[in-house]
């Protein structure tokens, strides 16, 4: 049975050398605290059920999600929803993917979209690592978009 020692000058315990690695998933995201206004709220009972994309294992298809066939661009921690939302406004021939885990960030995508009219966008809130390696077919996307992406 392995024991922990102290790393020397530290108070931190590290493995003893013959202690086996400990498998740890990667996780995508780093989960922000924060309030979500009544619009936010009313954005996640009356319109998620349209624009949201409920966590699974089964794969995406896109044409019925969207309706339509056209490319596919996923944006991955998309925040507040600004960016994803200007550039589905400006790419209406393009169907947008976002993925994001902070709550009030998709509420406010989703009323970004019933304000611009944007039948171009679906959101996905789950860890990103999960959704590409259980949802994303290979060779649908279009491209992929990362903006200062977590954990800081």
């Amino acid at each position: 049975m392995s024991q922990a020692k102290p790393d020397e000058g530290h108070d931190a315990v590290v493995p003893a050398e013959d202690a086996a690695p400990r498998h740890r998933a990667i996780r995508s995201f780093v989960v922000r605290a924060g309030r979500m206004t009544v619009a936010q709220e009313r954005a996640w009972r009356e319109l998620w059920p349209a624009i949201g994309i409920e966590r699974g294992d089964v794969a995406l298809d896109f044409a019925a999600l969207f309706g339509r066939v056209a490319p596919v661009v996923l944006e991955i921690g998309f925040g507040n929803g600004e960016t994803l939302a200007a550039l589905a406004a400006d790419r209406r021939d393009c169907d947008f993917l976002g993925l994001e885990v902070h709550p009030p960030g998709v509420g406010h995508l989703m009323l970004r979209c019933e304000t611009e009219r944007l039948s171009n966008v679906r959101i996905v809130c789950d860890d990103a690592v999960q959704v590409l390696e259980r949802r994303i077919a290979d060779s649908s996307l279009d491209e992929v978009l990362l903006y200062f992406p977590d954990p800081w």
